[in-house]
């Protein structure tokens, strides 16, 4: 990739410049990082105990004979999207994991000009490799996925400072994309369909790829596996050939427009009205050719500066206590009632998730302050207890946001308060609920809080036996792990071997060193 022109837009420089980070980067460290932060599901999906252990890039594959691999099934914890959709995470074998970065990482610059190509005008901002341009050259340990909605929102930002330019916003993602992406097409992408199908031996990337993420997963050549940093970097490797073929296409028919991409969600300018349904069209027909369908639902065409800036955000700015140093209780009750307001007229965002991450600072202080007067006090923290846990009633996928809360709140005031009793109630109900609901989820992480702060619940009577063969919560159950353990790598410890930290500095959804 060159680049030469002093005035690109925005997007276009920060497509330019993550290339760039990437190739100063050695490959061998983003084996590593994808290897041992990149293989569960990002931190707010687990907890803590379910961390990678000396997973190193071998000379060898694990897997010798493509034409006959093993057939696996993935690790599966279903995971709340919003109140009536769930998203399934699925963890994939160590071995055809380890296998895919082998892979990935014997044609790793090919890989990248791949992705970063010269073609494109779309630009992604979902590189799942931990890039930083203060540190050329290193990797962060941090997903670059976390807090997703900062990253959308810096998309958005980069395109308005070019929307001047143009009439037209289009607004367009692709319906249920990992379930749906056929595990062939990734072969499709990197080598071309005619040559992808020629190789009956394997011996393309792609198809042993294709042929790993497919036997992961039962054999099954409909979808990649929800929550790896290798499954996104499929991903980024699929939509970057997409995205390079709607480019070339559109420029044919001397169309401008300017777009950016996290992940499968798309934002286009446009000049008119008529071209915005062309690159609507374009768009389409190229997710067709990969088995994938346009979400005509989330589809908008949005005449500036219309859709630029999202409503639940204005709605939420007044509210915002990311300035703050400090929030009287009274205050903070007053705002989170004011943010589950904005969040039941836009479901789906991630505002609590925003307000909840802002109660920390950038040291992991939690900014709440409680009355000076002992009985008002201990009120106080009972009733920010309750509204907590009432707010994940509303957004279940909040649960880690409110157990590194109560962590902080706990670890402080227990002595004084004697917390422990009436926190061991809340969690030995919570489970019960999470087990009516079949919530392995909540489970999951409710029993690695209890233990972790040793509450001394009672777990096993709570539990619906039938959720116990869930290998993620077994795990949890019996305190080892029960996860693929025919692998020979360490994918678990125990919660009270967790306490090199609290939890918010563990979990890097409140990670704002970088703000």
């Amino acid at each position: 990739m060159k680049n030469n022109d002093l005035n690109i837009a925005l997007p276009e420089e920060h497509y330019k410049e993550t290339y760039s980070l990437l190739k100063a980067i050695d490959k061998n460290k983003i084996a590593t990082w994808l290897l041992e932060e990149g293989y569960f599901p990002e931190q707010n999906i687990l907890p803590p105990s379910f961390k990678v252990d000396n997973f190193v890039l071998k000379n060898v594959p694990y897997i010798q004979n493509l034409k006959d691999p093993p057939r696996r099934n993935l690790g599966c914890v279903s995971y709340p999207k919003s109140f009536l959709t769930s998203r399934v995470y699925g963890i994939q074998h160590p071995h055809n994991y380890h296998d895919i970065v082998y892979w990935l990482i014997q044609d790793w610059a090919a890989i990248i000009d791949h992705i970063f190509n010269n073609d494109n005008s779309i630009y992604t901002y979902s590189m799942p490799i931990p890039i930083d341009a203060n540190c050329k050259g290193k990797l962060s340990p941090l997903r670059s996925g976390r807090l997703i909605y900062e990253w959308i929102e810096m998309a958005e930002r980069d395109l308005v400072a070019e929307a001047h330019r143009f009439k037209i916003l289009i607004r367009t993602d692709i319906t249920n994309f990992y379930n749906s992406v056929y595990t062939h097409s990734i072969a499709w992408a990197l080598h071309g369909r005619d040559i992808a199908f020629s190789d009956k031996n394997i011996k393309l990337i792609g198809n042993k790829i294709d042929k790993l993420v497919q036997y992961a997963n039962d054999g099954r050549t409909n979808g990649i596996p929800v929550g790896s940093a290798v499954s996104d970097l499929i991903a980024e490797i699929l939509l970057a050939k997409i995205d390079q073929n709607v480019s070339l296409e559109l420029k044919k028919e001397n169309i401008t427009f300017l777009g950016t991409r996290f992940k499968d969600d798309y934002r286009i300018l446009a000049n008119t009205e008529e071209e915005a349904k062309k690159i609507l069209r374009v768009l389409s027909e190229e997710f067709h050719k990969f088995n994938l369908l346009i979400s005509e639902n989330k589809t908008q065409i949005l005449y500036l500066p219309e859709g630029l800036f999202r409503h639940h955000n204005r709605e939420y700015s007044p509210y915002s206590i990311r300035m703050e140093d400090r929030i009287p209780f009274k205050s903070f009750e007053f705002k989170l009632l004011k943010v589950l307001d904005i969040h039941k007229a836009y479901p789906g965002t991630s505002i609590i998730e925003k307000f909840l991450n802002e109660l920390f600072d950038k040291k992991y202080n939690l900014k709440l302050d409680f009355s000076n007067n002992l009985k008002v006090h201990k009120k106080e923290i009972l009733k920010t207890f309750s509204l907590l846990f009432l707010l994940k009633r509303e957004s279940e996928k909040i649960l880690c946001y409110v157990m590194a809360i109560i962590e902080d709140i706990y670890l402080m005031d227990n002595e004084k308060y004697n917390l422990e009793k009436y926190l061991r109630e809340i969690i030995e109900l919570e489970i019960k609920n999470a087990s009516d609901k079949k919530s392995v989820f909540e489970i999951v992480w409710y029993i690695f809080f209890s233990r972790y702060l040793q509450l001394g619940v009672t777990i096993s009577p709570l539990i619906d036996p039938t959720l116990k063969e869930n290998l993620l919560l077994k795990s949890m159950i019996t305190s080892r792990q029960k996860i693929f353990s025919d692998s020979g790598i360490k994918l678990f410890k125990k919660p009270k071997n967790c306490h090199n930290k609290k939890l918010a500095e563990q979990l890097a959804v409140f990670n704002r060193s970088k703000e």
